[in-house]
């Protein structure tokens, strides 16, 4: 079975057993955590798209650790104006294992 969810503004194609990494929320590392918004449901029968049979289903998964993503580096500057900026940004991630999709 597997299933599209929307966590942190982005979308995931995700199976049981997958390990992935959103952007950070205020669970705890160890702490288990249940996936509301479901787009879509696939079994090797049936795909199930309609919002309120959406409804029905239950998403969990557990919290693995926190991390922070590669560093990218920021640059602006304004031509003619002796006037450059350069910031770096590293975004802080989740990995989260997906223990369950229930119905």
């Amino acid at each position: 079975m597997e299933a599209v969810i929307r966590t942190g503004g982005k979308q995931y194609l995700i199976k049981e057993g997958d390990k992935i990494q959103i952007e950070k929320t205020s669970f705890e590392v160890g702490a288990e955590i249940g996936f509301d918004e479901i787009l879509y449901i696939s079994d090797e029968k049936d795909v199930v798209i309609d919002s309120k049979a959406l409804k029905s289903f239950k998403i969990k998964g557990k919290v693995l650790s926190d991390d922070k993503g590669k560093k990218l580096k920021v640059f602006k500057f304004r031509r003619r104006k002796n006037s450059k900026t350069l910031n770096g940004h590293r975004q802080p991630y989740q990995t989260v294992e997906i223990l369950s999709i229930t119905k």
